[in-house]
């Protein structure tokens, strides 16, 4: 049997990260709805890279670019217009990518090889909001690309012989807070009888969570709607849900995050989930002390 020809090419995924949470959040319909239209953004990117589209595997998708370079720019620009496309944000819908460059076997429109089976594997290293590669494919790209990386594991990679070194490309810039509101306690307790509103104040902004927005997150990243630009921080740090009439706050951060409920002993979280009562002070990665004039303060009204 023949050898089929390889050639060099940088093989990327780009997967809906927890999407199984949209079907709970949204239903069935709503949620094939978003995830197909975010997957439409992500083709369509890839080919205007000078990238070809291969296929979609359930809640991601699949392609090849030229370089690591042009792979790096596609994944660039797959968060940012996620993170800025209203729908998206609304629906809290964000990207684990990653990719890796070597030999690849192209046929019947599919590909195969190193190339594919290391970039699968990236991609399921990968956490929200990050886009991951590794020290082989890092060595081939220009030099303020690897300036934006930085290590984050070492691990063997099915199929290959060595420890892989794993690396972070860092991107976006911390930015302003978004979706903040003016609106006063009063006009918010007007609109309903019911418990449906929790209101998040952090310093001069104030943030509804309700059934037109059921989620709301927190974090050092971009992509969130409140940003906290702190080293205790994680990119993706906690968020708070409106399931079933509760609102649920639930910690997914390397540091923990602080809770005090109706001026009872604070509760630290860590991987965890709550249902939040009454009002109170959260804090991320901090302890709740003398500085609680910075911490996130919330209300069920």
């Amino acid at each position: 049997m023949a050898t089929l020809p390889t050639r060099q090419l940088t093989v990327l995924f780009a997967d809906i990260a927890g999407s199984t949470r949209l079907y709970d959040t949204f239903g069935g319909s709503k949620a094939r709805d978003l995830i197909a239209e975010c997957l439409s953004h992500l083709k369509r990117l890839i080919q205007a890279n000078d990238g070809t589209f291969i296929k979609t595997l359930g809640d991601a998708v699949m392609g090849t670019l030229p370089t690591p370079d042009a792979a790096a720019e596609t994944a660039r620009q797959m968060h940012e217009e996620i993170a800025l496309d209203s729908k998206m944000i609304q629906a809290n819908i964000h990207l684990r990518i990653g990719f890796h460059h070597g030999d690849a076997i192209c046929e019947q429109q599919d590909v195969f090889g190193d190339a594919a089976n290391v970039g699968a594997r990236m991609v399921e290293l990968a956490k929200s909001d990050q886009i991951i590669t590794n020290k082989e494919t890092l060595s081939q790209m220009k030099t303020d690309l690897k300036q934006m990386a930085r290590i984050v594991d070492r691990t063997r990679v099915r199929g290959m012989d060595d420890i892989m070194e794993i690396h972070e490309l860092v991107w976006g810039q911390p930015e302003q807070m978004t979706m903040s509101s003016s609106f006063s306690e009063e006009m918010i307790a007007s609109l309903t009888s019911k418990k449906d509103f929790l209101q998040v104040r952090y310093l001069q902004h104030r943030i509804l969570v309700d059934h037109e927005r059921p989620i709301f997150t927190m974090g050092r990243g971009v992509a969130n709607h409140l940003i906290i630009d702190d080293p205790l921080v994680s990119r993706m740090h906690a968020r708070i849900e409106l399931q079933r009439n509760r609102f649920m706050l639930i910690d997914q951060s390397t540091n923990g995050t602080f809770l005090k409920m109706n001026a009872e002993e604070p509760i630290f979280l860590r991987r965890e989930a709550i249902q939040l009562e009454g009002e109170g002070l959260i804090r991320l990665g901090k302890k709740i002390g003398e500085d609680e004039q910075i911490a996130v303060r919330y209300r069920i009204l």
